[in-house]
């Protein structure tokens, strides 16, 4: 089982795109199964929820979650251990600035291949960048929360995607990478996760 996680709308964020992108992905490639879960926006909920996913010990998780401030889907390298929220979560919570991890490393890297990902995505003509920072909300919270939860062999990390045609238009901005190239980006990291896995 391969689980994508996505995020429920938040402040600034009226309209998610990761929502739709779960959608749309298929439910089996290269004969496993995809799960789609939809986490809420709420530092202290997320990872009760994701405790159970990492509990059944998927063969990969991939976590999705929007930059409204990016322009193409951005693959990221690492997480801090980190919170500071520029915003509060649903459940009203503003955290200036603390750990993820009392006693956690400073920083957790991606396993998943992003340099071969990135490769293929150019090869097919959709838009991507490295990110070297997830941010501090919640997108960095669950990333960081998940590669010290599973185990080390398993392909774990975390894809920003932006603002899509609808999320574009609730902002009064121009959509820079459509929804259906975004989805075929995703589509992509998921068969690199499955053909090394």
């Amino acid at each position: 089982m391969l689980v994508v996680t996505g995020f429920e709308p938040f402040s600034g964020v009226p309209s998610n795109p990761t929502m739709r992108i779960l959608e749309l992905l298929p439910d089996e490639l290269d004969g496993i199964r995809i799960e789609k879960l939809i986490l809420p926006v709420d530092t202290r909920a997320a990872p009760g929820l994701l405790e159970r996913c990492w509990r059944s010990r998927p063969a990969a998780l991939v976590h999705l979650g929007v930059a409204a401030n990016r322009a193409r889907l951005s693959l990221e390298a690492r997480a801090e251990n980190r919170l500071r929220f520029e915003v509060a979560d649903n459940q009203g919570v503003r955290i200036d600035d603390a750990p993820i991890e009392v006693d956690g490393p400073p920083f957790v890297t991606t396993r998943l291949p992003i340099v071969a990902i990135g490769a293929t995505l150019s090869r097919r003509g959709v838009a991507w960048e490295r990110s070297e920072s997830a941010g501090t909300f919640l997108c960095n919270q669950v990333m960081y929360q998940s590669l010290r939860a599973l185990p080390p062999a398993t392909p774990t990390g975390f894809i920003h995607v932006p603002p899509d045609e609808h999320l574009a238009e609730a902002l009064g901005r121009p959509c820079e990478q459509p929804l259906a190239d975004q989805v075929a980006g995703i589509v992509t990291a998921l068969e690199w996760v499955t053909t090394t896995h």
